[in-house]
């Protein structure tokens, strides 16, 4: 199989999207079987507000390369990512170059669809194939204004509603009426409001249900930055003391973690429980350790061999599903995790490092 890389950073100035190539001659000239293999090869470009393998989008390459390699299939893949997050600039110039580099396929992945929608109407004018990751239909206010080759993503309300339903239940366990700090990610994004909205309306509902009420003391927006919500969170464990509140909850991996580690430095892990959205590897290991109660976990990896299946149909001429969406399981303690995690990423060093060896021995069975 050939498969090749490029990897890019929108920083200030627009940056250049560029693979690895191979095959020229000693004099510069493409070799002529160079030129063949070209000609059969997918040309593939995944535009992320990160590639990180720790996080969603580089565990949804991971699957995605190992769908590749597993059926031959001649692919060149070409990853960029903004500065962050927060970047909508940056984000906005990656897929302007997007259709000057003009792909076969492109798997977009942004932290807000709302504010890249009319570059993408841009791009399906230039008519590249899209294929829009973890947005579908159903989460957005409005009707979308184009039509991708396929949506591939999670029902961001449901990872909301199975974490807040699992916590819920706890509180009711313990009588208690529970104070909640949510940390919502961008102000802007859809995920976010979508998690965070499910997580804190089922809480209610079974609070409720059991003679218990929710109490959102305050609102934090932490756009998904693991030392921004690190900040914030050490600011509210001062600001409510022990007792006051019991709940902190983060709209993605990253912003659970960071609440842990103020909350850690303050010692008040044994009063404030966190609750976790997403399931990346140091999160599932941070549920191992009992340091963070719950998540729902979205397999990333599923995500990328989808994704691969969808592009490998596509180009053979069958059809392909308009909208796929995987299961969410909460996972709540070493046990789930290891059940739900594929065993591809139990040695990867965001989650193995981050276990004991006797924890990591009595799961990994």
């Amino acid at each position: 199989m050939k498969m090749k890389h490029g990897i890019a950073v929108a920083a200030a100035a627009l940056l250049t999207l560029t693979a690895c190539s191979g095959g020229d001659s000693a004099d510069g000239a493409a070799a002529p079987a160079a030129e063949a293999e070209a000609d059969e090869t997918t040309k593939v470009l995944f535009i992320s507000f990160t590639n990180d393998i720790t996080e969603m989008a580089g565990q949804i390459l991971e699957g995605m390369e190992i769908e590749f390699e597993n059926a031959g299939f001649a692919v060149d893949i070409q990853t960029a990512a903004p500065a962050g997050a927060e970047d909508n600039e940056g984000f906005d110039r990656l897929l302007q170059d997007a259709i000057t580099i003009n792909p076969d396929y492109l798997m977009v992945l942004p932290a807000s669809y709302d504010l890249v929608e009319d570059r993408l109407v841009e791009i399906q004018e230039a008519g590249i194939q899209t294929i829009v990751v973890n947005y579908f239909p159903g989460m957005l206010e409005k009707t979308p204004r184009i039509d991708p080759l396929t949506w591939i993503t999670v029902n961001e309300k449901l990872m909301g509603e199975v974490g807040g339903k699992y916590m819920a239940e706890q509180y009711c366990a313990e009588g208690k009426s529970p104070n909640v700090v949510p940390f919502y990610g961008p102000i802007a994004s859809e995920i976010s409001i979508q998690r965070m909205g499910g997580s804190l309306d089922t809480m209610e509902e079974v609070l409720k249900a059991c003679g218990q009420k929710l109490v959102v003391l305050e609102e934090i927006y932490a756009d998904f930055n693991r030392e921004k919500a690190f900040t914030f969170a050490e600011n509210i464990a001062t600001k409510y003391p022990v007792g006051k509140l019991d709940l902190i909850i983060g709209a993605n991996s990253n912003t659970a973690l960071g609440a842990m580690e103020a909350l850690t430095g303050q010692n008040r892990l044994a009063d404030v429980d966190i609750l976790g959205m997403g399931g990346q590897l140091d999160e599932l290991a941070a549920i191992c350790r009992g340091d963070i109660k719950a998540a729902g976990f979205r397999d990333s990896l599923r995500m990328g061999s989808t994704i691969a299946n969808t592009v490998m149909d596509t180009v053979a001429g069958k059809a392909v599903d308009k909208i796929t969406l995987p299961p969410i399981p909460v996972v709540n303690d070493c046990e789930t995790v290891f059940k739900e995690l594929p065993e591809l990423f139990w040695e990867f060093e965001g989650f193995r490092r981050n276990i004991s060896d006797e924890m990591f021995n009595q799961y990994a069975k």
